[in-house]
């Protein structure tokens, strides 16, 4: 709820609120009032290890969070054997099986969207910008990963920057990046660091197509940075920026859902950062629903891995898949920031493919 990551944790504790309205309306569990304990990790891999202690020891079933990969994977080593901790984050990369959940698709799959819409233009020469904590680390080898896809087949890092988390200037990477003659970069930073990527980039003259994580479409967020703004900023988002869809298609209703539930706390606009919340709840509380609620954490994990075609705001969500996120490549799209609007615009057909005209 404080430091760098807070603009995301704000999101995702908007839709932790937001879903407990829409799921005590609906019975609770079991005709128990659900609740969500909002703790504030301060973007701090410590503070939340700090955290997470006295929560265990009340033995919970499930844990929610960390916004960032740091803190996640800090408590993830706490939680061998439980409880579940389902991150509010992608960035993770959880043991099959394992208690450990990610939020949204593996970096991977974003990716390798993304890879398949810029190569489809013919831009396959990459520079990447990354933190250099273990967020940044995890964004870097999804890329690396992808590029061994077929829809990375003829493209390449012509340059890695990294910077720290506290830095106000990259002007030194960024002059690095510039003089490798990249055509698109991958600016994976979140939040304030973010910000400082692309300040970087405008103060070297650098207009280039600049793709990043769907987290940083946050109009407050990019409302800051409207001044070095890139013309072309690029993500890759999940299925329910994408609300246009027919009545009888499967995802429908939890895509409704999720718009009207956040809604009816005054977010007109949903991020994807609600979704890194609002999904994850939604999972949990259908297990704990066909559990009841006093299921053990062993019990929870096993209900989650056993879910298959389960339809969410971010897509199909199949947990046999083992990789502990449970979405598909299918379940992407490529999203375009227009600043006029203040909105985000579908630029691609499901997996990152141009959309048919």
């Amino acid at each position: 709820m404080t430091g760098l990551a807070a603009a995301l944790g704000a999101d995702e504790a908007a839709a932790y609120e937001a879903y407990e309205k829409v799921a005590n309306a609906g019975g609770g569990l079991h005709g128990q009032p659900i609740h969500f304990e909002i703790h504030d990790d301060q973007s701090n891999p410590a503070t939340a290890v700090a955290l997470l202690g006295p929560i265990l020891a009340r033995r919970p079933a499930v844990v929610m969070g960390s916004t960032l990969a740091g803190p996640t994977q800090a408590m993830a080593a706490l939680v061998k054997n439980g409880p579940v901790l389902y991150a509010a984050t992608p960035n993770v990369m959880p043991e099959k099986g394992s208690y450990v959940f990610g939020a949204g698709s593996l970096t991977t799959w974003y990716s390798t969207a993304a890879l398949r819409f810029f190569s489809k233009r013919g831009l396959t020469r990459i520079a990447t910008i990354t933190t250099s904590d273990a967020s940044g680390q995890n964004n870097l080898a999804g890329l690396e990963a992808a590029l061994r896809y077929p829809d990375g087949r003829g493209m390449r890092i012509v340059d890695r920057e990294s910077f720290g988390l506290g830095d106000i200037s990259i002007a030194s990477q960024v002059a690095r990046l510039k003089s490798a003659n990249p055509q698109v970069v991958f600016a994976y930073p979140n939040g304030t660091a973010f910000g400082t990527a692309l300040h970087g980039l405008a103060d070297a003259g650098l207009d280039l197509p600049v793709y990043t994580s769907a987290a940083n479409f946050n109009p407050v967020l990019l409302e800051r940075f409207k001044s070095y703004l890139p013309n072309e900023l690029i993500a890759s988002a999940p299925s329910f920026f994408n609300r246009d869809r027919k009545a009888n298609d499967p995802l429908k209703a939890p895509i409704d859902e999720f718009y009207e539930g956040l809604a009816a706390v005054g977010i007109a606009h949903p991020t994807v950062a609600h979704m890194f919340a609002w999904d994850p709840a939604r999972i949990v509380v259908t297990a704990l629903r066909r559990l009841g609620p006093n299921a053990d954490a062993r019990q929870l994990r096993d209900e989650i891995l056993k879910m298959k075609h389960f339809p969410g705001a971010a897509g199909f969500y199949d947990f046999s898949s083992g990789d502990q996120h449970g979405l598909s490549q299918d379940a992407i799209l490529v999203i375009r920031w227009d600043p006029k609007s203040g909105r985000s615009l579908v630029v691609s057909a499901p997996g990152g493919a141009p959309l048919s005209r």
